[in-house]
């Protein structure tokens, strides 16, 4: 049972589903997460995921699904509760994070509250791949300084371009059995699954270089659990990442 009094509204809008969940005495209790189109096309949903509870005392948002979805979401909640999201930006420097990107704001707010959530959670030196609609992967030094990073179609956009871009290939969406597919689908999900674990790979290897031998991996976004059995490094899942960084955040900053 979520409880919600006192508690703060933590809210990752990725670009296909919204996570979220309840933070509270540095604990989150995540909710059932939702399409993100649903903001827009279906507000009886978040009706029945929030309209029934009491007003949180704040609402973070990190947004990467664009202005529109932001505007639906400020609406439902002044509307229902009288309160104004905020909406998370990428910054410089914050929370334990030196941000690398030469301009800071351009970094997705996805890749900074994620940043800022393994910071507090994994000590040493990281390289964090957060595996959503697009596939991005940071590297992190032990005081907090971001190296930068790579960004990668997701498995879904890698078999889409396949489909869109070809005459002959079909996708059927069908479950991974073997590295060395005997149909062309299957292929496909193979294919996709070996250059998503290639990438992590390779990216992990550049880090640890860099980094020193006590560099780890974490996975995180909706298809990390896909990835992670192709993985031949070692690795920890943290599902709930940006959540994590977005609590982060809540607890070393005032209501606005």
């Amino acid at each position: 049972m979520l409880d919600w009094a006192g508690s703060s509204l933590l809210v990752d809008v990725g670009n296909s589903r919204t996570k979220w969940g309840l933070g509270k005495n540095g604990r989150i209790e995540p909710g059932e997460p939702f399409a993100t189109e649903t903001f827009n096309n279906n507000a009886e949903t978040l009706a029945c995921c929030w309209q029934s509870a009491l007003p949180p005392v704040q609402v973070l948002v990190a947004n990467v699904a664009g202005a529109e979805i932001a505007r639906c979401l400020e609406a439902w909640t002044q509307r229902h509760w009288g309160l104004a999201p905020q909406f998370i930006r990428s910054e410089a420097a914050g929370f334990g994070v030196r941000n690398a990107y030469l301009s800071p704001g351009k970094l997705g707010v996805d890749r900074w509250v994620a940043l800022v959530g393994a910071r507090h959670t994994r000590q040493g030196p990281i390289c964090l791949a957060d595996c959503g609609t697009a596939i991005t992967v940071d590297a992190m030094d032990a005081e907090g300084r971001h190296l930068g990073g790579v960004i990668a179609p997701g498995l879904m956009l890698m078999r889409r371009s396949l489909v869109a871009g070809t005459s002959a290939l079909p996708f059927a969406g069908v479950a991974f059995h073997d590295r060395l597919a005997r149909e062309t689908s299957a292929a496909i999900v193979s294919g996709t699954l070996q250059a998503a674990a290639g990438l992590l790979e390779r990216c992990f290897r550049e880090a640890a270089i860099r980094l020193g031998s006590e560099t780890r991996l974490l996975l995180t976004g909706g298809d990390a659990q896909a990835i992670a059995p192709l993985l031949e490094i070692p690795f920890e899942v943290r599902s709930e990442l940006v959540l994590e960084g977005l609590l982060m955040i809540a607890t070393h900053r005032r209501p606005e």
